[in-house]
């Protein structure tokens, strides 16, 4: 079982336009951590708003289009190409998966998208 970490949001909005970013220490988010994760989001977020999803694990190409399919699935909508990246990295051992600019309409369809893509043995981390 992967190491039980949980994820934190935080958000700057002094000087410039507050923008969200989710971060997780390696592992995944826990069940535990769902309430937790969801008050502060909706304190430091408001939907619907844009965002993008990064997950990271082992699996080239096919992680890649596990992930796309992940988000589609929940958010029920195609992801365009051009707003899904990915980098190879540590010799070929890992890709960092990178889905961009896609609209979310609340904190829960945000963890669904989390949840789905943790049910992928190959996923290490997400962001």
């Amino acid at each position: 079982m992967p190491p039980q970490l949980k994820a934190i949001s935080v958000s700057k909005t002094e000087g410039r336009v507050g923008q969200t970013t989710n971060v997780v220490i390696g592992g995944t988010v826990t069940d535990d951590s769902t309430n937790e994760w969801i008050a502060l989001d909706q304190k430091v977020n408001s939907y619907p708003t844009v965002r993008g999803f990064t997950a990271i694990g082992t699996g080239g190409d096919d992680l890649v289009q596990a992930k796309v399919v992940a988000v589609e699935s929940v958010l029920q909508q195609r992801i365009p190409e051009g707003q899904v990246k990915h980098k190879i990295f540590s010799g070929g051992k890992y890709v960092s998966v990178n889905i961009r600019s896609v609209q979310v309409v609340s904190s829960e369809q945000v963890q669904a998208v989390y949840n789905t893509m943790r049910r992928d043995d190959r996923m290490k981390y997400f962001l």
